[in-house]
């Protein structure tokens, strides 16, 4: 639930603080997969919300004491979220308790912080629980240390200078500055936010596909120009332009965005089902996907290493029959299974008993999109290791797959 533009573009207003000397950027991010805790909606959270899941991040320090900026890229683009700083130990019964934002940081706040404290960055969603990205971006004297921090790459930050070329386009008519060739590591939508928030200048990007001509700059432009925030379809493997002006006017001053990727694909229920090698055809997976745990489980249909020999028999079936099952759990794109096998029954009785399930091997379920994937398995006691590239059955849920994995709003932890 996105919050409307006009109130940002006030918030922001508010915010316009110029630092003293240039600032220096850093990026917290990480992701929700649905597994998180929850805790009654924190300050600066939605009013009203029910018990909402939260990340925790220990151990957050700043390089240097002074006034930072603290900022949530993600705001129209990813899981809309509120951060919270504390100067001391989080308490989820007790949220005021050394809480150093006491309105959160819902869109952009100024805190000063000192080196040498430990502090913690509480996350948590805005309203209501959506799966996805977030990334909090402290502006500042100093960098900041924890354990998901990013460093941002050296195109999305710099300063526009007076003496700098100038151009006519459609993000105005005033100075700019080139960056590329860059690539991109995955075809999809990457997504544009301005954090220049704690800067006088008011930025706006531009995309191209070859080298900027700045006496045509409509040309080989991939995409609209983006303000405040937008998204733009790129290529794997293509060199990409990246071109930022102020805003209209010439302005110097120092600039600072964010270009996040696409989310990287992540396994849900709609990958139930079954899953086969073409090649192999009559042997294959039936899976199974829990989503409010992150387990998977897999039947594996398959034959013995070898054909039997011409005088085995089966009543049921063939003598070459193997059925494997695997369990375990799943994150983002990957599920790392144990193997297990069971003997010692008979058709539909109870009467002998299966005998205890016996852990022999693992497999690992990996996915590359809605359609195709790849196992890789070891079986421990023959010794048998491969892989097997896979893919579906029937397309049946390849929609509902891509309903709940793709999407705007969807950008991917930076």
């Amino acid at each position: 639930m996105k919050r409307r533009f006009p109130m940002v573009c006030t918030a922001l207003a508010a915010l316009a603080l110029p630092l003293t000397a240039t600032a220096t950027n850093t990026v917290l991010s990480g992701v929700f997969n649905g597994a998180e805790q929850s805790v009654a909606a924190l300050p600066g959270t939605c009013t009203g919300a029910p018990a909402l899941k939260y990340q925790r991040v220990n151990n957050v320090q700043v390089t240097a004491s002074g006034g930072y900026v603290v900022a949530d890229a993600y705001n129209f683009n990813g899981a809309d979220v509120t951060a919270l700083i504390y100067s001391g130990n989080f308490n989820p019964n007790a949220p005021q308790n050394n809480l150093l934002t006491p309105d959160g940081v819902d869109i952009a706040e100024f805190v000063n912080l000192n080196s040498g404290t430990n502090y913690v960055v509480v996350v948590q969603h805005w309203c209501q629980n959506e799966e996805g990205a977030w990334a909090i971006t402290f502006s500042g004297p100093g960098g900041v240390n924890s354990g998901v921090t990013v460093a941002p790459p050296d195109f999305t930050e710099g300063v526009f200078e007076n003496d700098d070329p100038t151009t006519a386009s459609d993000c105005g008519e005033s100075q700019y500055q080139v960056a590329g060739p860059v690539q991109v590591e995955r075809t999809g939508t990457y997504f544009y936010s301005d954090m220049s928030i704690n800067y006088e200048v008011d930025m706006c990007l531009q995309v191209y596909s070859a080298p900027f001509n700045a006496g045509n700059p409509n040309a080989n432009r991939v995409g609209n120009p983006m303000d405040d925030f937008g998204a733009v379809e790129l290529q794997a493997g293509q060199n990409y332009y990246l071109v930022a002006q102020p805003l209209n006017d010439p302005q110097p001053g120092e600039y600072f965005y964010v270009f996040a990727p696409p989310a990287p694909f992540r396994i849900t229920h709609a990958m139930a089902g079954g899953w086969f090698d073409p090649p192999t055809s009559g042997q294959g997976f039936v899976m199974d996907v829990f989503d409010n745990v992150n387990q998977m489980f897999v039947a594996w249909f398959t034959y013995d290493l070898e054909r039997p020999a011409a005088s085995a028999d089966a009543m049921i079936g063939d003598p070459g029959h193997r059925w494997l099952t695997a369990q375990g759990p799943f994150d983002g794109d990957t599920g790392e299974l144990l193997i297990y096998w069971t003997s010692g029954g008979v058709f539909d009785s109870a009467n002998p008993a299966p005998a205890p399930a016996v852990q022999d091997g693992t497999l690992t379920v990996e996915f590359f999109d809605c359609l195709s994937g790849q196992v890789t398995y070891d079986l421990g006691s023959v010794n048998v290791s491969g892989q097997l590239p896979i893919q579906r059955l029937a397309n049946d849920a390849a929609e509902l797959c891509e309903n709940l994995i793709s999407g705007p709003g969807q950008p991917g932890p930076l």
